[in-house]
């Protein structure tokens, strides 16, 4: 009851992860990644522990092939797994377990992985599909969180008896940055509200300028002014809560 995507952004040497679904707090729990920065995201009754395997291999150099052996050995349940992966050079994968509960799939195209399970219908990942590919040339960020309000919109979760489930948790990453190719340059989740992907969007139109801001206060702290004079210049327009207890 998940629906996500991976993707890669050579020009701007990134890779990502959009995340949505009913369960609380799956930003936590579904991806891992590699300190290189590898994202391996495992789905549908998802398994921590193939996740971590996943990268182990992965950065110890022993590629894809190896990475996904070390996933398949490592869980006794893998046919009842979704598995997209993103390696931090653009490799991909990606795997519907054939006990993964429907409707479940996936479409892996250029420079990315769209999946889901226990949705309306294919649409959803079709939907994701096209809004990544269509959105070429925007911030990374930017493509993955289209993706997934495309999927939302075009039916998204199916519930018991036919309803919707609501989007309850959604993450949004991006790996590589000025500091360091490895460094996230944003890392944003909602683990327990409702209507996510919307409440996702609101957050990332606040905090977009933050993203330089960050990278700017890691490379060269001294000449970097206080978090609450910065947001007073910059954020004004688009406002985040106050800095400052009773502030108003």
């Amino acid at each position: 009851m998940t629906f996500s995507i991976v993707g890669y952004d050579a020009a701007a040497d990134q890779v990502g992860i959009g995340l949505t679904t009913v369960t609380m707090a799956a930003g936590g729990t579904c991806p891992s990644y590699s300190p290189s920065g590898d994202i391996v995201v495992v789905q549908a009754f998802g398994n921590p522990v193939a996740g971590i395997a996943g990268v182990r291999a992965l950065e110890a150099g022993q590629g894809l092939d190896r990475a996904v052996a070390a996933m398949r050995e490592s869980d006794p349940s893998f046919d009842y797994r979704q598995i997209g992966i993103v390696t931090r050079d653009g490799a991909l994968f990606s795997h519907t377990g054939e006990n993964a509960r429907p409707w479940a799939g996936h479409i892996q195209g250029d420079d990315f992985v769209a999946m889901g399970n226990v949705l309306v219908s294919g649409d959803v990942v079709d939907a994701m599909a096209e809004a990544f590919s269509e959105s070429a040339g925007k911030a990374l960020a930017e493509r993955l969180l289209r993706a997934l309000e495309a999927g939302r919109d075009a039916g998204g979760q199916q519930g018991p008896g036919g309803c919707h489930y609501d989007e309850r948790s959604c993450l949004l990453k991006v790996i590589g940055n000025d500091v360091g190719r490895e460094v996230p340059a944003l890392d944003l989740r909602l683990d327990m509200t409702s209507d996510a992907v919307t409440e996702m969007r609101r957050f990332w139109e606040i905090y977009k300028p933050v993203v330089p801001f960050r990278a700017a206060r890691a490379a060269d702290p001294a000449s970097i002014p206080s978090t609450y004079d910065w947001e007073r210049e910059n954020l004004s327009a688009n406002p985040p809560p106050n800095t400052i207890k009773g502030e108003t």
